[in-house]
């Protein structure tokens, strides 16, 4: 009995090294696919501005407020044309809600402390050394820390302040350069949802970005 049971054993041990042996020259011949994948520090500076759906230069010029965002950049090489990017960071945002009516000027500011996630998954890629890129994505970004202050005609208003929403979220459209390592990049962020809780008024902030990755 321990004949053929060796000798079955035995066959069996020859199959599976065939096996083993047919996906080695498998492996040989077939180029393995390899994708690129880079890291780097990514530093921000931002212009941040309401928009009450009647976005024009002239608001922009008027409410812009200057911020910054320091973080890290993923980025993946999927095929000559295209890559992909996930870039988490740590931003300091002011807004600027200005209102000028007949004999008043309220005006409320907002600093914000976030951390946000960009998503990038569609980065169109073009050239040798120096690549244009077009990118499309989304973001979302969490308030970890909100101040406010409001005047009227100059003068502070005590204990007035408005309810926000702590998530952001919303699209991204860039287009900018890899040049060598290091990439720079416009981009223009369109939030989804309210930042000041107002079931009358749609307001949302927006922002213009140069993004420089190291």
């Amino acid at each position: 009995m321990k004949k053929p049971f060796s000798l079955l054993l035995f066959m069996i041990c020859l199959v599976m090294s065939g096996f083993e042996a047919k996906a080695e020259s498998q492996n040989d011949s077939i180029p393995e696919k390899t994708r690129e994948m880079k890291m780097g520090i990514r530093f921000s500076p931002s212009l941040n501005f309401f928009d009450y759906g009647d976005l024009s230069f002239g608001q922009v010029a008027s409410d812009y407020k200057i911020g910054a965002a320091l973080g890290m950049v993923f980025d993946w090489k999927m095929s000559e044309y295209n890559r992909i990017r996930l870039e988490p960071y740590l931003e300091y945002q002011n807004i600027n809600n200005n209102s000028i009516n007949p004999d008043i000027e309220a005006i409320t500011s907002f600093s914000n402390v976030s951390f946000g996630l960009d998503a990038i998954p569609l980065v169109l890629t073009y050239g040798g050394k120096y690549k244009g890129t077009l990118s499309v994505g989304g973001f979302a970004k969490y308030i970890l820390n909100s101040s406010q202050s409001t005047t009227l005609n100059g003068n502070p208003v005590n204990n007035f302040n408005v309810e926000i929403n702590k998530l952001q979220y919303g699209l991204s459209f860039g287009a900018g350069a890899y040049l060598g390592k290091r990439l720079i990049e416009f981009r223009y962020y369109q939030s989804l949802n309210d930042f000041v809780n107002n079931p009358v008024v749609p307001n949302s902030i927006n922002q213009v970005q140069l993004i420089l990755v190291y």
